[in-house]
């Protein structure tokens, strides 16, 4: 049953981890749990080797908290991969309650290839090759797998990449993997302003690959998600989520050093894209500039980077070194959050206290609030209300949210059902309680 007071959050607010594989401990779970809570994390980023799983309990305890890890595996990019222990982990991580993995990083970069592969013709179907069958097999075991992230602009231009991928698996009749198709992006500002090709070629015609002219923009900025929807929409007829990467960085933090000034503007962007996702508001600068805030379309907006080890090269980005605030910016960026939260949560309760105060808004007079129950309502129970039913007309469901509309709402007789919470909740909207006994009859309370 969802809480009240959660129902505001957005869920779009994302992190990467440790950049490693040895921060899943119990001991790491007890530092960074109750932070990523704190922060009202809705998806993380996870690295993963191909033959080692991460600990069931860490993700597990991820999962109990409503947050979505994304697995990360970045496998290299050959013909030879060994697939065995690959898919013995996915089958294990698909059990586990994981949703969403990503098989590669980058393939449209020559980095990512050895010399002699990416000297070959027909890049775009090598890469195909290796990628359908894992994704296959992915899908199979119930788990989306995130079309890799590719590097905005790259040695081949990641909207030609794209739109030729999508193209090779329609040619391929791969449905399956279209149907469920998943895209991602680093969304880098490449030193623009947040709205830098908002649009995307619809607004940017004049934008080709390889060639932006002087006036024009391009994808390789924030809203990077407005030219890889709008490829989707002209090949596949239909708006595909997409998740981003390392959201509000200028650069590619493995290929660039950062300046202090330039890591400020890092922690200035990191900080507005923040509001933007937990407000569904724009923003509106000093400059008289407005932000647009980030569209559902967008299923993860994920920062870089939560966590670092004191001297390694990523701690400069990281939010925390060790186990401390990186500096003041990630402080003040923290205690924003947390104002706006409870100022939306605020506008929330009195947008539904107005409501529940006036009777032309207050259409349920009476509910029966069910409990939400793994196993379901028991036949016991259910004929506790059969009386109700009967005689009067009430409304039954499961929400709190349509509970708190209501002028009366009664609950079922076993007292723990309902959590304080949802007691809490319900006196503080002023709705009428009455609690439903083993014999029939209902008490106030």
């Amino acid at each position: 049953m969802e809480k009240a007071q959660d129902m505001p959050v957005n869920n779009q607010f994302g992190i990467h981890y440790f950049l490693d594989t040895l921060h899943y401990r119990q001991e790491d779970l007890k530092i960074w749990l109750p932070v990523l809570k704190d922060l009202r994390i809705g998806w993380i980023v996870l690295k993963s080797e191909k033959n080692r799983a991460i600990p069931e309990d860490f993700l597990k305890s991820l999962l109990k908290e409503g947050i979505t890890p994304i697995i990360e595996f970045n496998l290299p990019l050959r013909s030879n991969i060994g697939t065995r222990d690959l898919k013995i982990l996915l089958q294990v991580y698909a059990k586990w309650g994981v949703k969403y993995c990503v098989f590669f990083d980058r393939p449209n970069q020559k980095d990512s290839w050895t010399d002699n592969n990416w000297a070959q013709n027909d890049l775009v179907d090598r890469f195909l090759d290796q990628y359908i069958p894992l994704a296959k097999f992915a899908l199979d075991e119930g788990l989306l797998p995130v079309f890799p992230p590719l590097e905005p602009g790259g040695n081949y231009w990641d909207t030609a990449f794209l739109r030729s991928c999508i193209k090779s698996l329609v040619r391929r009749e791969q449905n399956q993997i279209l149907e469920d198709l998943v895209l991602s992006a680093y969304a880098y500002t490449h030193r623009h302003d947040l709205n830098w090709g908002k649009g995307g070629p619809e607004l940017w015609p004049q934008s080709k690959p390889y060639i932006t002219p002087q006036g024009s923009q391009d994808q390789k900025g924030f809203r990077i998600f407005d030219w890889y929807e709008a490829i989707s929409n002209a090949l596949l007829q239909k708006e595909v989520p997409i998740i981003l990467f390392a959201s509000g960085l200028a650069n590619n933090p493995d290929q660039t050093k950062t300046t202090n000034e330039e890591i400020k503007k890092n922690w200035f962007n990191q900080k507005l894209i923040s509001l933007l996702i937990h407000t569904q508001q724009s923003i509106d600068l000093e400059n008289e500039v407005s932000i647009d805030p980030v569209p559902p379309t967008v299923l993860a907006c994920n920062f870089w980077l939560l966590a670092s080890e004191k001297g390694q090269s990523e701690a400069q980005h990281a939010w925390y070194v060790g186990t401390t605030h990186q500096n003041p910016y990630i402080k003040e960026m923290i205690e924003t959050l947390k104002q706006e939260q409870k100022q939306v949560q605020t506008a929330f309760e009195k947008q539904n206290k107005s409501r529940r105060s006036d009777p032309k808004q207050c259409l349920i007079k009476h509910y029966v609030l069910l409990p939400d129950q793994e196993y379901g309502i028991s036949d016991w129970d259910f004929d506790q209300i059969k009386p109700l039913i009967n005689k009067s007309r009430v409304t039954v469901g499961f929400s709190i949210d349509e509970a708190i509309l209501s002028k009366k709402v009664t609950l079922l007789s076993d007292q723990n059902y309902y959590s304080n919470e949802t007691i809490r909740i319900l006196k503080k909207f002023g709705c009428e309680i009455e609690q439903l006994q083993k014999d029939g009859t209902s008490i106030a309370t």
